[in-house]
């Protein structure tokens, strides 16, 4: 699982400098990794339905991802003819990127994005990990709700919040009349950081501060956005 992690991130890094690599740069999954999943893909080659909802009303890749089963996300990945499960929105507005439920399951889901739409890659992830469920949450907010400290680090990097976040941190430093307009677009920052009940996503994060790690997050936020 280790080496499968390790190309997954591999692959995420080398989508941040080109968007649209050639096919045949793309990172493969490992040999091992690679038979296994080939063959979790035969099994279910027929009898996986990638839209069928379970009794709790979530398809295949949903109920994995909740789980943190990378490898089963990998095997739908194998047998899919397309990633359009991957960009489905889910009970409760939620997209797959809400639910995951830790990096190994992100990577997967990630390098799912990556395979099916490598020229688009991008585009899609910025979407998903922008998209909003019906609690006007994006995925790091729910990721903090649910108390996974690492997830946040894991997704936040990859929202508007976060550049605008380091932008006003940035214009704040410098001072003067940038620093006086910065603290004009903090005021809106604050608002695309709310959820609908009000409350930012620095909030949630110190309303959860017993959880194991959230001190980091609280922390990232006391460091580059202490206004939330």
């Amino acid at each position: 699982m280790k080496n499968f992690l390790f190309i997954l991130a591999a692959c995420l890094m080398v989508s941040l400098v080109n968007a649209a690599p050639a096919a045949q740069s793309r990172p493969q999954l490992n040999k091992k990794l690679q038979a296994a999943v080939q063959a979790a893909a035969q099994r279910h080659q027929g009898s996986i339905d990638l839209d069928k909802e379970d009794d709790f009303g979530n398809t295949p890749v949903f109920a994995a991802a909740q789980k943190g089963d990378a490898k089963a996300i990998a095997s739908y990945i194998k047998s899919a003819k397309s990633g359009d499960f991957l960009l489905k929105t889910g009970k409760n507005g939620n997209n797959v990127f809400h639910v995951a439920r830790n990096k190994d399951s992100f990577l997967a889901l990630a390098y799912g994005i990556r395979h099916f739409y490598p020229r688009e890659y991008q585009k899609h992830l910025h979407l998903l990990m922008n998209q909003r469920n019906e609690a006007g949450e994006l995925p790091v907010q729910t990721q903090i709700n649910y108390g996974r400290a690492d997830m946040f680090f894991a997704e936040i990097p990859y929202t508007d919040l976060y550049k605008s976040i380091m932008n006003i941190k940035s214009k704040l430093s410098a001072g003067g009349i940038v620093a006086d307009v910065a603290q004009t677009e903090a005021a809106e920052v604050v608002k695309m950081s709310k959820d609908n009940s009000g409350r930012t996503i620095a909030q949630a994060a110190r309303d959860n501060a017993s959880v194991p790690g959230m001190d980091k997050v609280v922390a990232f936020f006391n460091e580059n956005a202490s206004y939330l």
